[in-house]
């Protein structure tokens, strides 16, 4: 008789692995929870876009336990498009798991994350990418940074409890980000696994998380104004989420207390040595 495993040791199982495939260019991770209406318009977008950019990339769809048909529209992507990939979870883990999950799981040599409701335009890229290619290492769209050349279009009440949060985390943990909950952030592959292999906030509050396991490591973090849209069907109770975020916060600076720049240079070396065994053991077959 054939046995399975229990799907939380599965979990810790993917997240342990180390994507053996060829590097692409860009990996875009998209987390998707009962997101078949706006997802496929997303996609056909980003596919558009970055077809005609001639840059290798993947999209990985994680599925975070979507009851609807969102893992019905995914599979017919994956069928038409190579660059397409999917991720099914078994139940509805949070936000900060699926994301995390697609990047530990990624192939890029650089790694966006980017909403399903494409709130944010896939054109926002290339304003992340050049700020990388100047030298930055993590890249973040920010809705709050006053530019001529960037539109936010937000309800009042989602502008006031935005507003309300990011002051709290700027008192408590990251006193210099003006917009931490943007779901369009991008970062170069080592400082991505270095993150993602710390973060452990599965739910809304992952992106405070992120950032704030950045600055203790002393990795420069670049704010950059975008263009971004409120699209009607968002997923985040701003009343009941807000309040766990809050309570999030708090539970960071402890549990990160120890990470420190010296951490990231040892994992850093750490990376480097594995790429060159890779590469030695690859020319040692040939």
């Amino acid at each position: 008789m054939t046995t399975h495993p229990p799907s939380h040791h599965l979990q810790e199982w993917f997240q342990q692995q180390e994507a053996s495939s060829e590097t692409v260019d860009l990996s875009v991770i998209v987390p998707a929870y009962n997101e078949d209406r706006r997802l496929p318009p997303t996609l056909i977008n980003m596919i558009d876009f970055f077809d005609g950019r001639g840059l290798s990339y993947e999209i990985i769809v994680v599925d975070d336990g979507s009851k609807d048909g969102t893992s019905e529209i995914v599979r017919k992507f994956e069928r038409v498009r190579d660059q397409v990939r999917s991720i099914q979870l078994p139940r509805n883990y949070g936000k900060g798991h699926a994301v995390r999950l697609g990047v530990l799981n990624s192939r890029g040599k650089r790694i966006l994350f980017a909403d399903a409701d494409g709130a944010t335009p896939i054109e926002e890229f290339v304003r992340l990418d050049e700020t990388l290619n100047r030298g930055a290492s993590v890249a973040i769209g920010s809705r709050a940074l006053a530019s001529s050349e960037t539109k936010v279009s937000t309800s009042f009440h989602r502008r006031l409890l935005g507003r309300i949060f990011n002051r709290c985390v700027n008192t408590i943990l990251l006193p210099s980000i003006t917009d931490t909950q943007c779901g369009f952030k991008m970062f170069t592959r080592p400082v991505a696994l270095f993150l993602f292999k710390n973060q452990r906030s599965d739910r809304f509050s992952f992106d405070v998380e992120l950032l704030y396991i950045a600055k203790k490591a002393g990795i420069p973090i670049s704010e950059v104004a975008i263009n971004w849209n409120n699209i009607p069907g968002s997923k985040v109770n701003l009343v009941f989420d807000s309040l766990k975020m809050f309570r999030d916060v708090f539970q960071f600076k402890v549990l990160h207390r120890h990470i420190s720049p010296e951490q990231f240079w040892k994992f850093q070396e750490e990376l480097a040595a594995q790429s060159a065994d890779s590469t030695s053991a690859h020319s040692a077959s040939l």
